[in-house]
């Protein structure tokens, strides 16, 4: 489902708040992002412009789900299936106008007073370098008319290809997609081997994604996108970039990062800006739930039977997890947590509990967790890889982490078994 038609169902089923009023695009829009957190809002005057701006759209699981016609049941399923059977893209040709490289024609938002300023943050970047195609997430500050500065993680496909054009004298071809489909979003987010066109990931989800060549380069992006700012990442002229709030609502330190050119501004008729509240729901929703099948298949392979996995809000949808598991032996809760760092080494705190434990109800953690462990099933890892985003680490990710083993003994001892099953009422007779 496109976006605007994402839209327009929120809107018929009654989950869209529209705001009339004048807002502004710095701090406002933001600050009323974070109000309403969760709930879909869409702002129709934005700095007395032309485009509106809609946020919150994915900030619930159900939502996502929904946008891409499946069960949240099925989330796991449904995109390991994606990743192993890529779809096929097709050209077209979409509705768009061409103007001048101006991002005054864009709503950027600036979300949080200590920003370095106003930040695209909802950007699909489309790369090409030679055949090796790329669409990723990635921040970029707008640092004049024409010009971003982008945030680059290092060894990340996007910067692999930025070095390989730097190395040549040479720029690399970018397009930046604002207002894509959710496949399109989920599929930026997810990351695969080298060389794997995450595209095909979308396809897979949309039942195929139509796309238009760039006027100003050799990339292609969908032709139902809202915004596209064709341009090229410069290999000669960095700058800072940052400070910038990251997913775990702290912020982010300043970094020398390649400054981004734009050739041309691409609007769709009546297009719609899309904003992501940084370290908000749907930031962390769009981080997270991409990597839960990465850690689902890093376990299958470790042969523990996994029920389900969820990285949670509390830990900004990246530095916690609760994984599920039908418990066959003691072994099982130390082979998941070694296989669940094996699929996300961002990882800092890896909860194991039973399959009969609702991994998204944190009620339902807090209590097997308290109910079934004691000391001597928890472990700590000091000095080892983590996360840059989390605070405690060094910047380049050392940190610690914690597991915890909150099954039940396996077998359960006979004195016990009463006491360690939960209660279930009678069926009605």
């Amino acid at each position: 489902m496109e976006f605007r038609e994402s839209l327009a169902s929120l809107d018929s089923q009654g989950e869209l708040t529209r705001v009339a009023r004048p807002v502004s695009s710095r701090y406002e829009v933001a600050a009323l992002l974070k109000k309403s957190e969760g709930k879909p809002i869409l702002f129709e005057n934005v700095d007395g412009g032309t485009v509106p701006v809609a946020g919150n759209l994915l900030s619930r699981m159900e939502l996502l789900c929904r946008s891409l016609g499946i069960r949240k049941e099925d989330w796991i399923e449904r995109l390991s299936s994606a990743i192993q059977n890529p779809g096929t893209t097709t050209e077209g040709v979409g509705e768009f106008e061409y103007h001048e490289p101006d991002l005054d024609l864009v709503p950027i938002l600036t979300h949080y007073p200590k920003d370095q300023g106003a930040y695209v943050t909802s950007g699909v970047v489309f790369a090409q370098r030679g055949d090796w195609k790329n669409i990723s997430f990635h921040r970029l500050s707008r640092i004049g008319q024409d010009r971003f500065v982008g945030r680059l993680v290092e060894k990340r496909d996007l910067h692999t290809m930025y070095l390989d054009a730097q190395s040549h004298g040479e720029d690399l071809d970018v397009s930046i997609a604002i207002g894509n489909r959710s496949g399109v979003l989920v599929a930026a987010a997810t990351t695969v081997e080298r060389g794997f066109y995450e595209l095909g990931i979308a396809a897979n989800l949309e039942n195929g994604i139509a796309l238009s060549r760039a006027r100003t380069n050799r990339t292609h992006y969908p032709i139902d996108s809202e915004i596209v700012l064709e341009g090229k990442i410069l290999h000669d002229e960095t700058t800072d970039e940052g400070p910038f709030v990251d997913l775990t609502n702290t912020y982010d330190v300043v970094r020398r990062q390649p400054v981004i050119v734009l050739d041309q501004v691409v609007l769709r008729r009546n297009a719609v800006y899309h904003a992501l509240l940084p370290g908000g729901n749907e930031h962390r929703l769009l981080m997270g739930a991409p990597r839960t099948p990465t850690i689902y298949q890093a376990l299958r392979k470790a042969d523990v039977q996994v029920r389900n996995v969820h990285l949670t809000e509390g830990g900004s949808g990246w530095l916690d997890v609760v994984i599920a598991i039908d418990k066959r032996s003691e072994v099982d809760p130390r082979t998941a947590i070694d296989a669940a760092i094996l699929g996300h080494r961002s990882l800092k705190k890896i909860t194991i509990v039973d399959a009969d434990v609702d991994v998204t109800d944190p009620n339902e953690v807090n209590y097997a967790v308290t109910m079934y462990w004691e000391a001597g099933k928890e472990r700590v890892m000091k000095g080892v890889k983590g996360s840059s985003l989390d605070p405690m680490a060094t910047s380049e990710g050392i940190g610690s982490k914690l597991a915890i083993d909150a099954t039940r003994p396996f077998p359960i001892p006979p004195e016990k078994e009463l006491k360690m099953k939960r209660a279930e009422l009678a069926s009605e007779p």
